[in-house]
């Protein structure tokens, strides 16, 4: 037996989009359920709870703890100088400056400072720890999900307002999916880059880009919202791939190639394959 296993609340939709498109038997369960049984493999959705027997795991709970905690991953990003210049002192912040607290989603608990006064105030409604980044006035910004260090797809924010510093689909707006032949190249890279730091097997990688055309990856959700049928089959051949070959990960071809190098063979026979 292989299933996704996720919280209450969390993915119920997205999960249930991807047990219907699997051809390889995928089952959903919450964790909250008595009646979980033991598996072979278990794809966890943002869901860190223990699991019956000693199935394989995809997306190892200390995987999703890291990403969970945006202050913590957010460290790794600055010091691999992938994500906006970020400050963890009150001395080193730049104005102006987005303030965040440790653990945050949805778009929801943000405040840009623009002296130390904001600062502070900010810093007042983070009780377990918060960090500042440098304000970037972004031109796009995009979802890109890995798996096995391939991306399987790519969604493009289009925000209820443009002037608000969070993009986010939960506060307004929506995702549309980007044909693989306009793909933001060097956006998707910058992402898998950053999702190898994470330690999954795959996550929703969000990444903005500023009128240069420079790209930052600003987190990673180990339990992206799957809204579309078609982001549904996709991740769900990705899925698919695993059970029949593994989670082994996929390197990049170091080659021209446009998307060919970067998306998942699962979801495109045309992708490049090291030593095809």
């Amino acid at each position: 037996m292989v299933y996704l296993i996720r919280r209450r609340k969390l993915g119920r939709g997205s999960c249930r989009g991807i047990k219907t498109f699997s051809r390889t038997g995928i089952g959903v369960f919450r964790n909250d359920k008595a009646n979980i049984p033991p598996a072979e493999l278990v794809f966890r959705w943002g869901c860190t709870s223990d699991l019956p027997g000693n199935p394989k795991v995809i997306n190892k709970a200390e995987a999703i703890h890291l990403v969970s905690d945006k202050l913590e991953f957010r460290k790794r990003l600055n010091e691999a100088d992938l994500c906006p210049d970020t400050y963890f002192t009150k001395e080193e912040v730049c104005f102006p400056a987005v303030v965040r607290p440790r653990v945050h989603a949805q778009g929801r608990k943000l405040w840009v400072a623009n002296n130390y006064f904001d600062l502070e105030q900010a810093i007042m409604r983070c009780p377990n720890g918060w960090y500042a980044s440098q304000l970037i006035n972004k031109t796009a910004e995009y979802r890109v999900f890995v798996a096995q260090g391939r991306a399987v797809w790519v969604a493009k924010k289009t925000p209820g307002n443009p002037d608000q510093v969070a993009w986010n689909v939960a506060q307004g707006g929506r995702f549309d999916n980007v044909r693989w032949d306009e793909w933001p190249l060097k956006a998707v890279r910058v992402s898998i880059e950053a999702f190898k730091l994470s330690g999954l097997d795959f996550g929703g990688v969000d990444v903005m880009v500023d009128a240069e055309g420079e790209c930052y990856v600003l987190e990673i959700n180990a339990a992206p919202s799957q809204t579309s049928p078609y982001r549904q089959e996709c991740v769900a051949k990705a899925f698919d791939y695993i059970v029949r070959n593994g989670k082994q990960e996929i390197p990049m071809v170091d080659a021209k190639g446009g998307y060919k190098k970067f998306i998942h063979p699962a979801v495109s026979a045309e992708a490049q394959m090291v030593g095809a």
